[in-house]
């Protein structure tokens, strides 16, 4: 029987448990990989939409632990290569043609997500096979392999920032330019504080903060469940970093851009973001995404060799 949400946000929150040490200290090792939802029967081509979106949220705040320190898992290239199948399956619409560029983006960002994706359940003899596979590659093509989650954090920003204009179309364009009056509450939560954003005005028709557009998202587009899947990240990064999750988000941006940061926590913080807000509006549709998704797959199984388009499984 496929996993339930429930089910499912309980491993990651054992797994979130198993890690914490007295003191505040974290410890990966056998005691929280028990818990990794592949270990434990989860296959996201199974299961209901709920449990996806719970999946992305549980998943999102595994990478984000104190230091952000983290290790990506075979359990977030399962559920991002998933994802990209079922949302850039031909019959999905999230993406119009005039949109591709940002299709083409998101396809990217999931391929290079996906660089490094291993099968856990290989055999010694398969690993040997895998390691001299690399060794014949380009040195160019181990170098980005190598530094794949840089990359990606480079990556998820412009992604996320393009999903939020694809929903918030009403208010702004995909250039940033605003469409229709919307305010945002200013940096430090002061009652009254607000950044009003409105067409055509010097210093105010123009939108392409991280920050302000997912205020923007959050509190005038995001559907009732999506806006509370969010939250729940938001609160992971109140508590880690102290302070308003959008907040933490744009401040990951800029220092991003210098060097600073843990890269796998960014990338997989803003990758999970990005792929709550690609997700909401499809509940109603998934089950015949799905099946598009896995009829593809199907097909493609079929082929000869495997081309770009083949997300799922990342290996």
């Amino acid at each position: 029987m496929p996993a339930t949400a429930e089910q499912i946000t309980r491993l990651c929150d054992d797994w979130l448990a198993a890690v914490t040490q007295p003191g505040g200290g974290m410890a990966i090792g056998g005691a929280s990989e028990r818990f990794r939802l592949h270990k434990n029967g989860v296959n996201f081509h199974e299961i209901e939409f709920d449990a996806l979106c719970a999946a992305i949220v549980g998943l999102t705040k595994v990478v984000l632990l104190p230091g952000l320190t983290t290790v990506v898992d075979a359990d977030h290239q399962l559920l991002w290569s998933w994802c990209a199948e079922v949302l850039l399956c031909r019959r999905a619409d999230v993406f119009q043609p005039e949109q591709s560029e940002l299709r083409e983006l998101l396809s990217t960002a999931i391929h290079c997500a996906l660089v490094t994706a291993r099968n856990p359940g290989l055999r010694p003899s398969d690993w040997h096979r895998e390691a001299l596979i690399t060794q014949i590659q380009s040195v160019h093509v181990q170098e980005l392999t190598a530094n794949s989650l840089l990359t990606l954090t480079y990556l998820a920003f412009p992604v996320l920032e393009g999903l939020i204009k694809l929903k918030c179309t009403e208010f702004v364009d995909m250039s940033g330019r605003v469409l229709a009056e919307f305010e945002v509450p200013r940096r430090g939560g002061e009652s009254g504080r607000l950044r009003a954003y409105r067409p055509e005005q010097r210093g105010n028709g123009q939108c392409n903060s991280i920050r302000d557009l997912l205020m923007l998202y959050r509190a005038r587009v995001a559907g009732e469940a999506a806006g509370r899947y969010l939250d729940e990240i938001f609160g992971r990064l109140v508590q880690l970093e102290d302070k308003p999750g959008p907040d933490a988000l744009a401040d990951w941006r800029n220092s991003s851009l210098h060097g600073a940061g843990s890269f796998p926590t960014i990338a997989g913080t803003v990758m999970g973001c990005a792929l709550l807000i690609a997700t909401d509006g499809i509940a109603g549709q998934y089950v015949e995404l799905r099946q598009a998704a896995l009829d593809g797959l199907a097909a493609r199984q079929r082929m000869p060799v495997r081309f770009g388009n083949t997300f799922y499984p990342p290996w």
